[in-house]
């Protein structure tokens, strides 16, 4: 029998073209050691540039002095550095093992400047630390999530990030001395806006990494021709030095303020998760030469080095960090995902954390460069936003629906909608644009799950003797549903060769199954064909990917490649989650089967 044409074959073969194509140092691998200090020099250079922007476009958005935003510097740069080691270095339940450049988070501006403005760090410092709260708990429940953290969700989020964001870019680029020419503000702005633009249009693939260093540096030279920039903090700091420590600690009052903007820095929690889990996940596809199943263990692994990431930012009263796409970009671009350079880079961040003269250098950069860059960026962001929503074939409602909450938080954010109710206690809660389109774009795609094909449920334990109970399950589901004779004669090979696969996991086929193992199953009838899922306690083994290494000829005489071969040839395709607590595969199976006969050219 041939197995040839599958969806597990199409994938394997798709990812070993794309994905591990040109992987010169994988995840586990050694690079020389001199090669690993100099990209984590380069790449902590250019780390450092975002970090200090962000960090200083919210200080000085909401007014606090030098002081706060040397602080908030250092501490954003030492944590983002100490995440990045633990990303890669993965210690117990935290780090997801893979090349991940943390620093501050973009998505955090809005929600970080009004707490900024209404209570200071004490107040921010409280919000982020119940925000990391949030986060841990977003790890623990990770699985059952997997239908909510969908591309629609996360897309929209993404692109209403940068509606928060915009305004303030929007209102720096006018911002310049009251005695300086005219034409300085537009004319800097210009200059920076068509330099990045072009790098990143044009630029070869070297040059557009440092497109923020070329950009903001013919910004900063058209600024000192109009007599607009300062360098005078440059040439007065120092090279190695500490900030002031600051006196502040996290609010634990727990005022009115803090209950206001809860809701929005929830809701950048939500996001930063959402960042989170897709980057892991987009790491893991690239760090590997060979394709293989995406282990969500070290996906809840980063999420939970993210949290540790959050809490510090809390206890410093700083942005929370967040995912930079350096690592995807190394791996992607020069075929480099070794940890070991992660872990270079992160000492790197560290160390460039204690050199002020580097610091100074980039906070004399005049305000109108700092929003022309940001208007760029986050330009791009609203457009990858969109490219999530749409990437996997969005249906009409899901296009409805990510319409829909984006105008109403874009709507929100700049107040065209019920201004007076806006302006109540209550209403002051869901003023941002970020809260207001993430609780419709949530609660609608609630709606449409609630609202969609019913699913049906039952539990039994996992042991062979349940293939019975499994079958009289798969069979009242497809006569439910009106399935043909051999639909649903698939349907009922599928779902037992799922459970006959689940059984043996472990490489030893008859090790005997753990006392008391449940196993719960729900099935649901989908637009062309059911949806099988099964939910039973984490084992050691990815069916996914044994499935994958199974290829086109399984060993005749293994038990184990017999049933993955048959499940494989009966489902249209097959997915295993491993998570810390549970393992979840689920195998979609369709009424006509696709015809997988070889065509004659």
């Amino acid at each position: 029998m041939v197995f040839s044409g599958t969806i597990v074959d199409m994938e394997k073969r798709r990812l070993s073209r794309t994905e591990g194509a040109g992987l010169r140092y994988a995840a586990d691998d050694r690079p020389p050691g001199a090669m690993s200090l100099v990209i984590g020099l380069q790449v902590g250079i250019l780390v450092c540039v975002p970090v200090v922007v962000v960090t200083t476009v919210v200080a000085r958005t909401a007014g606090l002095d030098d002081a706060y935003l040397s602080w908030a510097i250092f501490a954003s740069m030492v944590i983002g550095g100490l995440i990045t080691v633990l990303q890669a270095g993965r210690v117990g339940a935290f780090g997801g093992g893979a090349l991940t450049v943390m620093g501050a988070s973009g998505a955090s501006i809005g929600v970080a400047v009004l707490a900024l403005v209404t209570g200071g760090p004490p107040l921010l410092g409280a919000l982020v630390v119940a925000s990391a709260i949030c986060q841990f708990f977003l790890s623990a429940v990770l699985s059952r999530l997997r239908h909510i953290i969908t591309p629609l969700i996360s897309g929209t989020l993404l692109a209403l990030v940068s509606v928060t964001v915009m305004p303030m870019g929007f209102a720096m680029l006018t911002r310049v001395p009251d005695d300086a020419h005219p034409a300085a503000a537009p004319t800097v702005a210009a200059v920076t806006i068509l330099i990045v633009v072009g790098l990143m249009l044009r630029a070869p693939r070297m040059v557009r990494a440092w497109t923020p260093v070329l950009g903001m540096g013919a910004g900063c030279a058209t600024a000192a021709f109009f007599g607009i920039v300062d360098f005078g903090r440059v040439a007065d700091a120092r090279w190695v030095g500490l900030p002031a420590l600051p006196s502040f600690a996290p609010d634990a009052s727990f005022g009115p303020g803090f209950w206001i903007l809860l809701p929005g820095f929830l809701f950048v929690t939500f996001v930063i998760t959402v960042r989170q889990v897709a980057d892991s996940v987009r790491m893991q596809r690239l760090s590997y030469r060979e394709p293989r199943a995406i282990d969500f263990r070290k996906v809840q692994g980063a999420v939970n080095a993210c949290g540790i990431g959050t809490l510090l930012a809390g206890v410093a009263g700083v942005l929370p960090p967040w995912p930079y796409t350096a690592g995807i970009s190394l791996a992607a671009g020069i075929g480099v995902a070794a940890r070991r350079v992660g872990v270079c880079i992160g000492i790197v961040l560290v160390a460039l954390a204690f050199v002020p003269r580097i610091v100074a250098l980039i906070l004399s950069i005049p305000l109108p460069v700092l929003g022309a860059y940001l208007t760029v960026v986050f330009g791009l962001t609203f457009a990858q936003g969109m490219k999530v929503v749409f990437r996997e074939s969005v249906t009409r409602q899901g296009a409805l629906v990510a319409g829909l909450a984006f105008w109403i938080g874009v709507g929100i954010q700049f107040q065209a909608i019920f201004p007076g109710q806006l302006a109540t206690p209550t209403g002051r809660m869901l003023a941002n644009g970020l809260t207001a389109g993430g609780l419709t774009v949530l609660l609608l795609t609630l709606f449409l799950q609630l609202t969609g094909p019913r699913r049906h449920r039952t539990e039994m334990p996992l042991r062979a003797g349940s293939l019975p109970e499994l079958d009289r399950f798969v069979v009242d589901l497809a006569s439910r549903h009106g399935w043909g004779t051999r639909a649903t004669e698939r349907l009922r090979a599928a779902s037992e060769e799922a459970l006959v696969s689940l059984l043996r996991q472990e490489d030893d086929e008859h090790a005997p199954v753990a006392a008391g193992r449940r196993l719960r199953v729900a099935a649901w009838n989908a637009r062309d064909g059911a949806v099988l899922e099964f939910t039973a306690a984490t084992r050691e083994g990815n069916l996914e990917n044994q499935a994958m290494l199974l290829g086109d000829h399984p060993d005749p005489t293994s038990e184990r490649d017999l049933s993955l071969s048959l499940l494989r040839h009966h489902a249209s395709s097959v997915r295993h989650r491993e998570y810390r607590n549970v393992d979840i595969l689920t195998v979609e199976v369709a009424r006509r089967k696709p015809d997988r006969s070889p065509r004659r050219s």
